[in-house]
């Protein structure tokens, strides 16, 4: 039984590189951080709002950064109860005439939040009064009870044909690895934008390692001159570039003019579902660390690892990638990228 705020735990192991994943599922996903020590022992931290029961799951991801095993550890998940109840005053729900936060208008803002339970988000009037029935459309499209919730600003709801609308006829510069490329590639697909034998080849056919251009996305393999030839035709959509790497470096290009919609996306998790280790979150952390810390505050950043990582055990598609079309559907990540990036449009 624990108080609403932060909160953490010991893990002792016999390896100094293993690698937990620890999510607290209830009322909210709780954000949370788990610290190595290098001697076997490691630092779980959490925080946690809402009031109500919780089942913190601990699993391990990766054993001494060698051997992937995707395992709740034994008597996993646990149960917590986070007090409060009807004595709970959220600041919003408490006033009778509740001011809401401005919309979204970039990713650094829009990405740092939490993923609240539809159920909470209206007993604790976290959302708009207005915007609950679309709310409830777009759940069914996203086939979730979970919303995201930003800290400083607010998600406008938006439908199927609503992100139809935005995303067609616009054309879009992306650059430079398989997380932007499948998140295009399905989306564009899921929207109708693109056919099933373009999706079929971007995604895992004859140009999957290779630069393409396709109804007005284009998309740049490892290729900066590729990148930077798109950009100079100034697309009136997205500009993103994207790299799974431990460092970020300061380049200059990065701050991009007024035309030019630039977003960089940082540090998405990686759920450890191969069989061999292959990268570590704690690795794609200090890229996060980096990306905020050398690209300067007039870079949009998408801080993906903030948003994805509570959720990466059992909403991801393979190792490193959260969109994938399955049975005609995208997936409950991907649909909240592509919703989060509609909002800066």
């Amino acid at each position: 039984i624990v108080e609403p705020g932060v909160h953490s735990f010991k893990i002792t192991s016999l390896f100094p590189r293993d690698e937990f994943h620890v999510a607290l599922e209830g009322p909210e996903l709780s954000p949370t951080f788990v610290e190595a020590h290098g001697d076997g022992t490691y630092t779980a931290s959490y925080c946690v709002e809402l009031p109500g029961l919780y089942k913190l799951h601990v699993r391990i991801l990766q054993i001494n950064g060698e051997v992937s095993l995707r395992k709740e550890i034994f008597a996993s998940p646990f149960s917590v109860l986070v007090k409060g109840g009807a004595e709970l005053q959220n600041p919003i729900s408490a006033q009778p005439n509740p001011i809401y936060q401005d919309a979204c208008t970039n990713a650094r803002q829009a990405t740092q939040g939490r993923w609240v339970r539809f159920d909470h988000a209206k007993h604790f009037n976290l959302v708009p009064s207005f915007e609950v029935q679309k709310w409830e459309e777009v759940l069914e499209m996203s086939r979730d009870e979970y919303i995201w919730l930003p800290y400083s600003c607010r998600i406008r709801p938006m439908n199927y044909d609503d992100l139809k609308a935005l995303f067609q006829n616009l054309s879009h510069c992306l650059c430079c690895d398989s997380y932007i490329r499948s998140l295009f590639s399905d989306s564009m697909l899921y929207l109708g934008i693109f056919k099933k034998k373009y999706h079929r080849n971007t995604r895992a056919g004859r140009m999957e390692h290779s630069n393409w251009e396709i109804n007005g996305v284009s998309m740049a393999w490892h290729d900066k001159e590729y990148f930077e030839a798109c950009r100079r035709k100034r697309p009136n959509g997205f500009t993103i570039e994207n790299v799974l790497t431990e460092h970020v470096e300061p380049v200059t290009n990065h701050t991009t003019a007024e035309d030019d919609n630039f977003v960089f996306f940082v540090g998405h998790p990686w759920s450890g579902d191969h069989r061999r280790a292959h990268r570590t979150n704690n690795a794609i952390q200090i890229a996060q660390r980096t990306a905020f810390l050398n690209l300067g505050s007039d870079t949009d950043i998408f801080d993906a690892m903030a948003f994805a990582y509570p959720r990466i055990y059992d909403q991801v598609c393979d190792g490193s990638h959260v969109s994938c079309i399955i049975s005609g559907e995208l997936t409950v990540l991907g649909f909240w990228e592509m919703l989060i990036l509609a909002q800066l449009l």
